[in-house]
């Protein structure tokens, strides 16, 4: 616990500090030299942090008050991630399991396959769903997803797919990997040998044990999310956080913005690891 508690408070420091490194290029015009300017941006973030109901935007000459004007924002923005990161994790392992069950030449080309999906960039794969969407609803007057957020009017399930798609194919590709080689390991031998059959092992042992292995690729995983978080939020027209910390760039906003989102993911994050301890581990520690 103390542990978890000393990196959330050094994130939370390190943010800050990210927050205000900007004010060291700014000439103060004071001869006091650029730190001075860097840790009165401190201060101020630090006050607004918790004075957060005195923070205001101005949006077409209307003043608003950040909070609670960024909190719809924020939580749809969490929504699409934290619902892509789950499709992601489910439709990898899935794939993956049903992969299996191929022979080794038929997973071959799988994995050629795979590389060549994991090549193309975000912006075309949220680009082509959007326009096969279009194409149907043209051709069968039937709209499957909403492709544009209009107003009260959001679209949901069609920018989670588009978030989640390269995620899964990249974690499709890396569980298929850790599947082939827990296959060599002397307990799938013996099982083998005890007449257990191969989809047993597969669901029953091999996942458990790559469980732990996938849940180290969950940051990496995020990180790669968050930067087509941005994409899919400027196609699909949707007011979310990376659309607040790209137009709203004064310090203290950027920070109360930026720990909207690092709060919920790190808790998220850490919720996990816990149930994967507790479940998986049998209570020992992940290191």
């Amino acid at each position: 616990m103390r542990a978890i508690l000393f990196q959330f408070v050094a994130a939370l420091i390190g943010i800050i500090v990210f927050g205000a490194l900007p004010s060291l290029f700014i000439p103060n015009g004071t001869g006091d030299g650029p730190f001075s300017l860097f840790f009165d941006t401190i201060k101020k973030i630090v006050y607004h942090l918790f004075h957060f109901q005195e923070m205001t935007i101005q949006i077409k000459g209307v003043e608003y008050k950040v909070y609670p004007y960024i909190l719809d924002g924020v939580v749809y923005s969490l929504i699409l991630l934290i619902s892509a990161l789950v499709v992601a994790y489910i439709a990898s392992i899935l794939l993956t399991l049903l992969t299996m069950q191929f022979s080794r030449r038929v997973r071959e080309k799988i994995k050629l396959m795979i590389l060549f999906l994991e090549s193309l960039p975000d912006i075309l794969v949220v680009l082509l769903l959007q326009l096969v969407i279009i194409l149907i609803y043209k051709q069968t007057d039937v709209l499957l997803m909403k492709v544009v957020t209009v107003g009260d009017s959001q679209a949901l399930l069609l920018p989670i797919l588009c978030l989640a798609l390269l995620p899964t194919i990249q974690l499709y590709r890396y569980t298929i990997h850790l599947y082939e080689e827990e296959l060599k390991k002397d307990y799938i031998l013996l099982g083998r040998a005890k007449g257990m059959r191969h989809t047993f092992l597969l669901v029953k042992h091999i996942l458990r044990n790559t469980v732990v292995s996938l849940f180290f690729n969950l940051k990496k995983t995020i990180w790669f999310m968050l930067s087509t978080l941005v994409v899919v939020e400027l196609l699909f027209g949707v007011i979310g956080i990376t659309y607040f910390l790209t137009y709203y760039m004064a310090p203290e906003i950027f920070v109360f913005v930026l720990l909207f989102l690092f709060v919920p993911i790190f808790l998220f994050y850490h919720v996990i690891r816990e149930i994967i301890e507790r479940s998986v581990k049998g209570g020992e520690t992940l290191t």
